[in-house]
């Protein structure tokens, strides 16, 4: 199935012209492609595990906030006190 997903890619097609040109359910297809996106994501966090990321001191932030962290997905976490490394990565992670 992932093999057709990256055939479709290819192909410049829309979803759904793709499914009719290749007599495949565009049912089907929409499965195919969660479980290859899914699968997609999965691999893209394997591959930033055990890595570094650039920590970026900025004191202008303002004054009631202790911590603030910018997640790859443009999600962020504030913090207003001090809170433990142990807590971070059961966030993060």
């Amino acid at each position: 199935m992932f093999k057709c997903i990256r055939r479709w890619q290819q192909s410049g097609l829309t979803q759904k012209a793709w499914c009719e040109k290749s007599n495949i359910a565009y049912a089907t297809f929409h499965y195919w492609y969660k479980r290859y996106r899914a699968k997609q994501a999965m691999t893209a966090a394997k591959v930033d595990e055990g890595r570094f990321v650039q920590l970026v001191v900025d004191d202008s932030l303002t004054p009631d906030w202790w911590c603030e962290v910018r997640l790859g997905n443009g999600k962020q976490l504030v913090f207003r006190q001090p809170v433990s490394p142990e807590l971070l990565q059961s966030l993060i992670g």
